[in-house]
């Protein structure tokens, strides 16, 4: 009989992604596979419509009133009960857990009936709900060699993996000669958070640079309020653009981009590295942990990008900083070559190794 991991992720792509990278990993393996997540994790699981998959919704306690946090408990009380009907009804051989508070009832359910469970952390600062499960894992799987507050008493515990990234983007292969095209195409991921400041401060840039003779092709994420704006905008100073508020295929984009401004989440931090894509960071200054500040630090001092605090993304250093990259394409072959030491080899291999361990 083959065996059967349930995977639970929250619905944000940082979690979501790695866990649809897995799913289609080991339903190639011949396991049987469940998906438990939130009604926005289901969405993007829609095209593996053989498996099953169970919406969980729960809530979180952190940063609420008392109140609030009442409420909140009596939530997670009982999407716990829900999750032991659920692990009763699949059986699983183990549960695998990527993260965000979704990820958390099943994880904690799976204790309660003695069934394996492996967590898996993206960010160089362990998430608030894996840090929670940290004592019921059999494994903590890490996408780095480096983690911020990591407690030593279950150093034994965890695993250097690499990044999980979707299997499109492991098979990517980068073109060569990207920087040398006669358009510079810049890509902006804004992302889910904060993406109104990109919408501020890029375009005037843009048309600075474009004044001074340089020709340049923009591709912009942007909230939708802002979208008919830009592309006036764009149109009326003849700046070649594309603007979007979702895209289908991001992969798309970067490749036809020599360079990409971008938030720092776990997951669109490793797959601009695994691309060979150069890009400016601009951190979050708001997300959980500072979490963002910290992937972007962490590619900075391995050479693979620029950083921009927020405080300091202004017209005036955002400016200068494209200059100089478009000035001296050395820059980019740098980042480029600085990227393909740090890219993820065979990270899915070893993923089904830890399992394996567990399931023999």
């Amino acid at each position: 009989m083959n065996k059967k991991i349930i995977f639970s992720s929250g619905g944000t792509g940082g979690h979501i992604f790695p866990a649809l990278g897995l799913i289609g990993y080991f339903l190639n393996k011949d396991y049987e596979v469940v998906l438990v997540t939130d009604a926005r994790g289901s969405k993007y699981a829609n095209k593996f419509n053989k498996i099953r998959k169970y919406i969980i919704k729960t809530d979180t306690p952190t940063n609420k009133n008392i109140f609030k946090k009442i409420i909140s408990f009596i939530v997670i009380f009982f999407s716990v009960i829900r999750s032991i009907f659920i692990l009763r009804k699949e059986k699983p051989d183990l549960v695998f857990g990527l993260g965000g508070y979704v990820s958390f009832p099943i994880s904690f359910a799976s204790k309660i009936l003695g069934i394996p469970l492996v967590i898996y952390e993206n960010n160089l600062i362990i998430g608030r709900t894996n840090k929670r499960l940290l004592p019921f894992a059999k494994k903590i799987l890490f996408s780095t060699k480096i983690f911020e507050n990591f407690p030593k008493k279950y150093e034994k515990k965890a695993f250097y993996v690499g990044n999980i990234l979707r299997e499109e983007i492991i098979n990517y292969k980068a073109i060569e000669d990207a920087g040398n095209k006669k358009v510079f195409s810049i890509l902006i991921l804004g992302g889910s958070q904060g993406a109104e400041i990109f919408g501020k401060v890029v375009p005037p840039v843009i048309k600075m640079i474009k004044d001074k003779g340089h020709e340049i092709e923009i591709y912009q994420q942007c909230i939708i309020d802002q979208k008919e704006t830009l592309i006036k905008f764009y149109n009326t100073n003849k700046i070649k653009n594309t603007v979007f508020d979702f895209h289908e295929n991001i992969l798309d984009l970067i490749s036809l981009s020599n360079l990409v401004v971008s938030r720092c989440g776990a997951s669109t931090t490793a797959e601009l590295v695994q691309t060979l894509t150069p890009f400016i960071g601009i951190p979050y200054p708001f997300s959980v942990d500072n979490h963002q500040h910290l992937n972007a630090k962490y590619y900075e001092s391995k050479g693979c990008c620029w950083v921009l605090e927020q405080n300091n993304f202004n017209f005036k250093n955002l400016y200068n900083l494209l200059m100089s990259i478009i000035k001296d394409k050395n820059k980019l072959k740098n980042i480029r070559q600085n990227m393909t030491k740090n890219v993820s080899k065979n990270v899915y291999q070893e993923v089904e190794k830890m399992i394996g361990d567990i399931l023999k």
